[in-house]
């Protein structure tokens, strides 16, 4: 029928384009501003099925005749997606929610899943997350690596600056009892693992690693000048003790207000922020007790 009237598929699906969207033609500019010129039929013409019907079509040739669109075309109402949404080179459908603040993201959607898994779903459709939760996941996944190569990193640089695997051990070792403190505190306050919190232990590390430092390098500095294993420790312990309090008793102070949740906006870092206040309020019992007692057990021959 429309091939008979002059007409191909490409000239209704354009007449029909602009009767509904219309076309840029050009612009209008009006001073510093720029508005598009866009043809189209009056919207107050096309608010019914039969209006739209109704639109001329004119075909090709010299004997360019007038046709309705309802001539060559049916036109109904039918549902369809406003959008369509592709994941995986697949259709989907995206379905999201918001967090009330009561539960984690974690415990959310480990709970949706569980409940999902018991949706009989027809063939060929799948349930799977690809939002938040995957983020997350990826962000712990990150987090972990970043750490390791952090430590691992510090561990290569106090190896070639001691000249020995012994000391660098001692100060790294030091590092997962500190964590201790925000693995103890942390479930206390209801505090999930998230993203700041793995900043926080990767900051926590580097503070940790830094008071250990000092302490070794003084009980080294003795052990040179010839004073025995165990009264370096002890003078090392008594004349260090100030520089360690001082370094964790500020961070920590500071960093209180935050770990409170004072202030607007502060719940985003507040996680960071007791972790990094659990773990160094911790971390004092490490400095002056573990590390020396693990120098002490790491250097058997010279225990005098």
């Amino acid at each position: 029928r429309a091939a008979q009237l002059g007409l191909t598929v490409e000239d209704i699906g354009t007449a029909v384009q602009f009767a509904l969207d219309g076309r840029i033609a050009s612009d209008f500019i009006d001073g510093d501003r720029k508005f598009d010129i866009r043809v189209r039929l009056a919207a107050a013409n096309l608010t019914t099925i039969n209006e739209l019907e109704a639109t001329l079509l004119f075909g090709a040739g010299e004997n360019r005749s007038a046709v309705h669109l309802n001539d060559v075309a049916t036109i109904e109402m039918i549902a369809a997606p406003v959008e369509i949404l592709r994941d995986q080179q697949q259709r989907m459908v995206s379905i999201t929610g918001s967090l009330t603040g009561e539960r984690a993201l974690s415990e959310v959607s480990a709970d949706a899943l569980e409940r999902l898994d018991a949706l009989q779903l027809p063939t060929g459709y799948r349930v799977y997350d690809a939002g938040s939760f995957a983020t997350l996941k990826e962000g712990r996944k990150m987090s972990g690596i970043l750490l390791g190569l952090a430590l691992f990193l510090v561990f290569v640089v106090m190896a070639v600056q001691y000249e020995s695997l012994r000391d660098p051990l001692i100060i790294l070792l030091s590092v997962p009892f500190a964590a201790t403190g925000p693995a103890i505190v942390l479930p206390l306050l209801g505090a999930p693992l998230s993203m700041p919190v793995w900043l926080g232990l990767i900051m926590l590390a580097g503070i940790v690693v830094n008071n250990a430092i000092v302490l070794v390098e003084y009980i080294n500095l003795l052990r040179d000048q010839g004073m025995a294993v165990r009264a370096a420790i002890a003078n090392a312990g008594r004349l260090r003790l100030r520089p360690i309090l001082m370094t964790t008793l500020t961070t920590v102070f500071g960093l209180l207000p935050l770990s409170l949740g004072l202030g607007e906006g502060s719940e985003m870092l507040q996680p960071l922020a007791q972790t990094m206040v659990a773990g160094l309020s911790f971390s004092l019992l490490v400095s002056l007790l573990l590390v020396p007692t693990l120098y002490l057990w790491l250097h058997p021959a010279r225990r005098a």
